[in-house]
């Protein structure tokens, strides 16, 4: 769930990366009846359909969670070969150029327009609401997303993989790899990653603004910047690693940072993580799904920008820590808090 970063010595072109991965066991199915995954769950295949007719999933509710279907946004200008940058005024920043950064530029509310008439349109169609779906693919498993609550809440499955460490230089970095606010302002780029095999199939948008906004309760104005059809991560290997994931954002998505102020989100369709970040570090992307059990993705951007600012993870169990979004149950069941430790270290990496 997140990469530590400390300084080193070295060029940026030259930065090291140590990673150090511990894999966890891929579900099989043993034979045509029966289908096992890790922690002993087994399902027949008639009680799966069971569970599909218990809470009532189509064969489109299967083959969106699959992605068989097309992308709901796929027609509109957020899909398309033309870059689009959103911001909340619909003015452009300072440095950016039309017809080098961007084609055209949107309001947020014309940009969450659009997506609602999109939305709207493929439930109509497919019967299927990209915000909310009702499939969660759990290592190759397609369970009804309130069947893995309840597994969840049982201690039946687990809800992550274990964190990657590394290693990042920055002795020649022109912007500070450490991210804080700057008069009291934090820049979110958000770029959606642009390719067939990584564009985000599900809604996330309003979801990220809310986990934003939240920051601005520490007492920081947080103004969002929205990047579409630039980020092509079709580079990434293995293409759901989130650990190539976030060292592809960073490679593609630098040029943007022109203060320390800047952070840069990426949004991508399924990793094998819910999401990765750098501690301290500018960086951090999130899935709309993941191998195995999937987030909400407002815990998700809170989760993992609060990495960005210096919080770490505080357990895997409610019994391990009080209500906090840096805990894997608790930002699962969909709190938006920090606990006081952790807000005062989201606090200091703001400040500093």
């Amino acid at each position: 769930m997140k990469i530590n970063m400390k300084s080193g010595i070295g060029s940026l072109l030259a930065a090291i990366l140590l990673v150090s991965v511990m894999a966890i066991p891929a579900m099989s199915s043993n034979n045509s009846q029966a289908i096992e995954k890790e922690n002993d769950i087994v399902y027949t295949e008639a009680e799966l359909q069971s569970l599909y007719n218990k809470y009532d999933i189509t064969e489109n509710d299967l083959k969106f969670a699959k992605g068989e279907l097309p992308n709901f946004l796929e027609g509109t200008i957020l899909c398309s070969d033309k870059k689009v940058v959103v911001t909340e005024d619909g003015k452009p920043l300072e440095n950016m150029k039309q017809g080098i950064d961007y084609d055209i530029i949107l309001t947020e509310p014309e940009m969450l327009g659009i997506i609602e008439k999109a939305k709207k349109g493929y439930i109509e169609k497919y019967g299927v609401d990209p915000e909310n779906p009702k499939i969660d693919i759990v290592n190759d498993i397609a369970i009804p997303t309130e069947e893995v609550e309840m597994l969840v809440k049982n201690y039946s499955i687990e809800l992550t993989g274990p964190p990657i460490s590394s290693i990042i230089e920055e002795k020649m970095l022109r912007v500070s790899f450490n991210p804080k606010a700057v008069d009291d302002k934090i820049y979110v780029h958000i770029y959606p990653a642009a390719d067939n095999n990584h564009e985000p199939s599900q809604s996330y948008y309003s979801d990220t603004i809310d986990a934003t906004e939240r920051f601005e309760d520490i007492g920081i104005n947080v103004y969002r910047v929205w990047h579409y059809n630039w980020w092509d991560a079709s580079d990434i290997s293995p293409t759901d690693s989130s650990s190539a994931a976030l060292s592809d954002l960073r490679q593609d998505c630098a040029y943007i940072r022109d203060s320390s102020n800047d952070i840069v989100l990426g949004w991508v369709d399924y990793l094998d993580n819910n999401g990765r970040a750098y501690i301290d570090g500018p960086y951090s992307v999130c899935a709309v799904s993941a191998s195995g059990v999937d987030w909400p993705h407002d815990s998700i951007v809170q989760h993992e920008i609060s990495h960005n600012f210096g919080a770490l993870d505080q357990g895997w169990y409610v019994y391990e820590h009080p209500e906090c979004t840096m805990n894997y149950m608790w930002a699962y069941s969909g709190t938006n808090i920090w606990c006081s430790d952790c807000e005062d270290d989201v606090q200091y990496g703001i400040d500093h």
